[in-house]
């Protein structure tokens, strides 16, 4: 499934995954998916949030006051999707057939929070007024809106540019002189090799 994913789509898991280390989580949950969401400053997400005038902030407001804040885990530990979150998974590849979509992106993987009614993450996003009809809806109008190939160049770079950035929060969350550390320095310096090559420099 995840060969489908869009760059933004990854990212979101990417920071999904952050957010359990941060919360001292076992697993990857449906709330963790929807901070993992808002993480993205432009992009539809974004602009959905925008036009149903809700702030990440309202969202993770909401997610925390529902979490039951446990000691953190190591980054290094390997962290399963809870059930909930593999039904949002195939649901959001559900949601991109039915659009007729080849990819699965982030509002794909939106609308898959809010068709799993009983979870946390949609109880956050039904209690701040999003609807899944009318979040499709807003979806199909803002894709039919953006030009394809400026909207994908211009994201790809952004969604490169987030992710290094992640990495950076990352190495700065990771023990000075830890392996892990080593690894995210290289890590960086690979990515940033790459932008710069691909930025035709």
């Amino acid at each position: 499934m995840f060969e489908r994913f869009t760059e933004s789509a990854r990212r979101a898991l990417f920071f999904a995954r952050h957010d359990v280390t941060q919360l001292g989580a076992t697993s990857i949950e449906t709330e963790h998916l929807l901070l993992g969401l808002t993480r993205e400053s432009k992009g539809i997400i974004a602009q959905i949030l925008a036009l149903s005038h809700v702030s990440p902030n309202d969202i993770r407001k909401e997610v925390e006051s529902r979490s039951v804040f446990r000691q953190k885990i190591a980054t290094s530990v390997e962290i399963p999707f809870g059930a909930e979150t593999k039904r949002v998974l195939q649901f959001a590849a559900e949601e991109a057939d039915r659009l007729g979509h080849s990819y699965i992106g982030t509002e794909h993987l939106l609308l898959g929070l809010l068709r799993e009614e009983g979870s946390v993450a949609a109880s956050v996003l039904t209690t701040l007024g999003l609807r899944l009809d009318e979040v499709r809806q807003t979806t199909v109008r803002l894709l039919a809106e953006q030009p394809t190939t400026s909207r994908s160049t211009s994201v790809a770079l952004s969604e490169r540019i987030e992710q290094i950035k992640a990495l950076v929060q990352q190495l700065a969350e990771t023990p000075s002189g830890d392996s892990q550390s080593r690894e995210l320095v290289e890590r960086i310096g690979r990515e940033l090799d790459m932008l710069k090559r691909d930025l035709g420099d």
